[in-house]
Order: structure tokens, then sequence, then C-alpha cells
């Protein structure tokens, strides 16, 4: 470390270490990390357990206790596909300085996040199987829920950069935590994608 002497005698203090860059990033690419293994190792977990059922001459899926509203479940998940695109919308306002677009582009996100909630509470009252009815839906229940508390967590996330962007924390050259922010959003959607397909597309379809 150096020390540069003034004209008097008297060393002036070390200059200030430069700010650490990405942090925000990096956390949210370990959080992506955790998280799709997590949802991966729920799916696998699910198959295995479909596949010992299949294999020994059972039914996976009984429809006739069961049922699955595929098309309310597609709308669902549709909504928080429609979400990421909103979620990118926030990042290029930020980048182009336009608060207005950003502002209405997270309003928007959120909105459709807690159109997603309120879409699979519905879908799992009309399911009619509780956790501890069988094999399904005690893996069923295990995959949508994670999956759930993940998009609770990508609110919150999303929620605190909103709170921060309203007071003008960001800016073209500070937009590194909305990034984190939409990046994490971007995987719980995708996460929705593969569990909508694994978990309700492949046992029967929209209908």
């Amino acid at each position: 470390m150096s020390v540069v002497a003034t004209s008097d005698g008297h060393a002036l203090p070390p200059a200030a270490p430069a700010p650490r860059r990405h942090v925000a990033m990096v956390g949210s690419i370990f959080a992506i990390g955790a998280g799709a293994m997590l949802i991966g190792g729920l799916l696998a977990a699910y198959f295995g357990s479909r596949e010992v059922v299949q294999d020994g001459g059972g039914t996976w899926v009984d429809t006739v206790k069961v049922h699955l509203p595929n098309m309310a479940l597609a709308m669902t998940y549709l909504s928080l596909f429609m979400s990421s695109f909103t979620a990118q919308w926030s990042v290029s306002a930020i980048k182009l300085n336009d608060r207005r677009q950003a502002y209405v582009a997270m309003g928007l996100t959120l909105l459709l996040a807690a159109a997603f909630l309120n879409g699979m509470t519905f879908c799992w009252h009309q399911i009619g199987a509780a956790a501890g009815d069988g094999a399904f839906a005690d893996h069923m229940y295990a995959v949508t829920v994670v999956h759930v508390l993940l998009v609770v967590a990508a609110i919150v996330f999303f929620a605190v950069m909103a709170f921060r962007a309203l007071g003008g924390h960001f800016s073209p050259n500070n937009a590194e935590f909305v990034g984190a922010a939409v990046a994490f959003w971007h995987f719980v959607v995708v996460a929705g994608v593969v569990v909508w397909w694994c978990i309700w597309f492949l046992e029967g379809g929209p209908n």
C-alpha cells in the first residue's frame, strides 16, 4: 500500500479500495444453481416413484379420485410465463433511463405473479387430493409447493428491487441489482414451464 506525502511532510490517507462489482449477480447465479438442483432432485424422485408404481401394475394418477384442471393450470402457468417478458422490459427501461416504463413493467410483473399464485391455489383446490392420498399427490405437492415458494422468493427479491427503483437508486450505469432480480425471475419462470410439462401436461395434457 503506497502512501503519498504532501509538501509539508504529512502523509495522505491511502486511497479507498475499489468497490466490489457483480456481487448481486453472482449471488443470484448461486441461488439459481441451488434452485435448479432442488427442482431437478424433486422431479427425479417424482419420475422414479412413478416408474415403480407403473412397473408394479399400479395406477399413477387415479382419474376417478383426482381431477386435473389442465386448462386452468395451463392459463395459470401462462401468466407466469408472460411475467418473464414484463420483467425483462423493466431491465430495458432502466437501461434506457425511462423510469415511467420501468414502474409499469415492474407493476405488471408483480400482478402476473399474483395471478399465478391465485391460480395455483384454485387448481390445488380443484384437484381433490391432499398430501397423503397417494404417491402421485405426495410428489405432486412436493414439486409444485416448492416451486411456488421459489416464486414467492422471486417476488420478494423483485419487490425489493422495485422499491429501490422507486427511490431512484438505479440508472443506466447502475442496473446490476435489477439484472440480478430479473435473472432469478427468469429462472422461476423456466422452472415453472418444466414443472407444468412434467407434472401436468404429461399426465393428460390440456382438456
